[in-house]
């Protein structure tokens, strides 16, 4: 009996046995789900966009909201083409998808990359920048077209939330510039942009973290970056910098290849290549204004967001001349009278580009 009692513990402690040996294979199953941070995230956004970029050819990776690079010979189609008031672009409508877009104060930080000496130029894009505020003076006669009036625009583009819109801001400030005299060298690799741009952002760096912020880099004519005069002359997007979204963008000094990016050969303000950075960081800023997150505020059907869709045409122009007598063509005004050529807009209401356009809560002003 005592024999058989034995066994028979023996037989129960060898099933213990099999049965805990069974249970990896009785827990294996389907992986777990991992709960993403949001920088990885943003990682994997990224990576999905970029697949889209590469299935549909039309986009070059990493960049998915670019200024393309274009031909003088097609600003000059493109404008004539538009000369009466509309745009030669796409009619598809833009529409809204349901994510959101900058509302408060839209407030700009640049950071002047490379060699940058005085009088390269800043004076000219600052201008730009504080004359897109509704609220600026100065911009010339009443009856030419203004710069504030072309950000009025931007500022019909709207987010809804919890059943109300709220409207991008007809506020736009130039909140701060800093300078970098090349802290990641002349040769930009993939994720150089990023890394400038994320170190100048926290506390004890030159710009505080702003929610309402479009941190852009502006590289000199000495720096490369990867695809930049071959593909897009400028693009913006979003990363995180641990759970705090930041919007930026990157415009290549437009020196580097003014067949490209360029815009004409003379100039309003006696820098052409300046003169057609601006037009780019124009651009840039309606984008991301309007769409700061991938494609969840606006774009059309084709994926074209508002700048996109008017790329290179400047609309009606009118003509000035320089210091040593060349033409050149201007569309609009800002601060001081400095005169610009900025490619139009998409008007989301007519559904056609436009120079300018009325504010809501009265005529132009």
């Amino acid at each position: 009996m005592a024999t058989s009692s034995s066994l028979l513990f023996l037989l129960l402690a060898l099933s213990l046995i099999l049965v805990s040996l069974s249970l990896p294979l009785a827990s294996a199953g389907p992986p777990k789900r991992i709960a993403r941070t949001r920088p990885a995230l943003a990682a994997y956004r990224r990576q999905r966009r970029l697949t889209d970029i590469i299935d549909r050819g039309s986009r070059p990776p990493l960049h998915m909201f670019e200024t393309k690079v274009h031909h003088e010979e097609e600003q000059r189609e493109k404008s004539e083409a538009g000369s009466n008031g509309g745009g030669a672009s796409s009619t598809a409508p833009i529409k809204y998808q349901g994510g959101p877009v900058i509302t408060g104060s839209v407030n700009v930080y640049i950071i002047y990359y490379g060699d940058w000496p005085a009088g390269s130029g800043q004076n000219v894009i600052e201008n730009f920048i504080r004359s897109l505020n509704a609220g600026s003076t100065g911009q010339g006669k009443p009856s030419e077209p203004k710069v504030k009036r072309w950000w009025a625009i931007s500022a019909a583009y709207y987010q809804q939330k919890n059943g109300r819109k709220a409207k991008v801001s007809s506020t736009v400030r130039l909140a701060g510039t800093v300078y970098d005299d090349y802290s990641a060298g002349q040769e930009f690799g993939n994720n150089t942009v990023w890394e400038v741009i994320s170190s100048k952002i926290g506390e004890g760096n030159a710009f505080s973290y702003d929610p309402h912020g479009i941190y852009l880099l502006l590289t000199s004519p000495d720096v490369t970056v990867p695809d930049y005069c071959k593909v897009y002359c400028g693009y913006h997007t979003m990363d995180y910098i641990g759970s705090n979204a930041v919007i930026y963008s990157l415009v290549g000094h437009h020196g580097q290849c003014p067949d490209g990016c360029g815009a004409q050969n003379t100039s309003p303000n006696g820098n052409p290549a300046i003169d057609a950075t601006v037009s780019t960081i124009a651009h840039e800023i309606a984008e991301a204004a309007s769409d700061p997150d991938a494609r969840s505020g606006w774009y059309d059907g084709n994926g074209e967001e508002n700048a996109d869709k008017c790329s290179y045409n400047a609309g009606p122009t009118k003509t000035g001349r320089d210091n040593s007598g060349n033409e050149y063509l201007y569309n609009l005004v800002g601060m001081k009278g400095m005169r610009f050529l900025i490619q139009q807009n998409w008007d989301r209401q007519k559904n056609k580009c436009a120079t300018q356009r009325k504010y809501g809560w009265g005529g132009f002003f």
